[in-house]
């Protein structure tokens, strides 16, 4: 969706010197954006209500919304509950400068031991009370929950009761809930399951009597649904006025230019263009996980099915791996898998660098152009040959 997005840009793109040119309204970001993006809330994440514009505040990016998150809510030392496995990013979103810490919720030994427990609503239930106790055994003070939904890198959407009940566990302990929602609009038809969960954005949830409203926030970008990784645009919607009053004062250090806000706010007003440009993209990216599941199986790669959401697929290598050795033995033989796919020009992501809970999971992209996703998946199938072939480390 390069060439669809670029084009758009390109003739829309226009320099006001009174407003792209000077500070415009300050840090805070221009009216314009946050009323497309109240209508955008309204229409396609299907919000309870009307989200006013007072209650959304631009940002640079999603990380930096992060950052700036757990710079307001945690102190140094206190931590957030995320998911396992749970997007790399946050490795660094989390940590890095505001010294919030990172408690991963384990779902080993609840439920049936598939990857389908992280979106059970009573193995949540289970598993992040025993995760929030663990940490205050552990000594760290849990300040709030991350979701993201839908799943990176799992791929999957959260069903209501989940959402519903994490909602609830944060509410009895005076959590505050966040939710990145960033891959939104990017959920599309699973032919092999089409039946999968379809996206509820927090904001459509009924979280009455559950949760207070102002715990409740929501990132959103366009980066993923969109394909513009470099339009580094970010929003953040909260009713809390004092943690939108202190994510706003760090938004000097985050400030999104207002040739790029009018861009994105151009975007999402043309309504026609928009519709037509998520029902294209959501038609591609099923093609696309059609293909390369497809091609996937003809070579016995197993994977983690029934998704339907996001760009990546989560591949299962584990039979590559020997339970029995030492974790410093297969950590080494994940890194050789990891180097042996570069060698072959091929990039994809290692598990333990998304929290994973078994070694031998790796995530891979397939929203490549066929050509490309075909010597790539061809280029992974070879380097499992060759894992055969030789023994699995030289």
């Amino acid at each position: 969706m390069h060439e669809e997005i670029a084009s758009f840009l390109e003739k829309n793109f226009e320099v006001i010197p009174q407003t792209h040119l000077t500070y415009g309204t300050g840090p805070l970001g221009s009216l314009r954006l946050r009323k497309a993006l109240s209508n955008l809330f309204t229409t396609h994440f299907k919000s309870l209500s009307p989200i006013p514009p007072s209650q959304i505040l631009p940002y640079s990016s999603i990380s930096a919304l992060t950052d700036a998150l757990t710079w307001s809510i945690c102190d140094e030392g206190e931590g957030i509950l995320l998911p396992q496995p749970l997007y790399t990013g946050f490795r660094v979103d989390i940590p890095q400068r505001s010294r919030g810490v990172i408690v991963p919720v384990s779902f080993s030994g609840i439920g049936n031991g598939s990857l389908d427990d992280v979106f059970s609503a009573q193995v949540n239930e289970i598993a992040f009370e025993r995760a929030l106790r663990k940490s205050q055994e552990d000594g760290i003070k849990i300040r709030a929950v991350l979701l993201t939904n839908p799943h990176n890198p799992l791929g999957k959407c959260y069903p209501i009761s989940t959402l519903r009940v994490v909602a609830a566990f944060c509410g009895r302990h005076g959590l505050h809930l966040i939710c990145d929602e960033i891959y939104a609009l990017s959920v599309f038809d699973n032919p092999v399951y089409p039946a999968a969960e379809t996206f509820t954005s927090m904001l459509g949830v009924d979280l009455e009597g559950l949760i207070e409203e102002d715990m409740v926030h929501v990132m959103y970008g366009p980066s993923k649904d969109f394909g513009a990784n470099g339009l580094r645009l970010g929003a953040l919607c909260s009713r809390n006025e004092g943690l939108l009053g202190a994510v706003g004062s760090l938004a000097v250090f985050s400030w999104s230019p207002y040739v790029l806000q009018d861009l994105w706010a151009k975007l999402l007003e043309d309504t026609q263009y928009l519709n037509k440009f998520i029902s294209t993209n959501q038609r591609r990216l099923s093609e696309n996980y059609t293909l390369a599941t497809s091609i996937l199986s003809s070579h016995d790669v197993k994977y983690f099915k029934g998704s339907n959401a996001g760009v990546f697929i989560w591949i299962d290598l584990r039979e590559y791996f020997d339970s029995q050795e030492t974790m410093d033995r297969r950590l080494a033989r994940e890194k050789d898998i990891l180097r042996r796919c570069e060698e072959k020009g091929l990039f994809v992501g290692y598990g333990t660098n998304f929290f994973t809970e078994g070694l031998g999971w790796f995530r891979i992209t397939f929203t490549a152009r066929e050509d490309v996703l075909r010597v790539g998946l061809q280029r992974l199938v070879t380097v499992l040959k060759e894992l055969e072939e030789r023994g699995l480390m030289e």
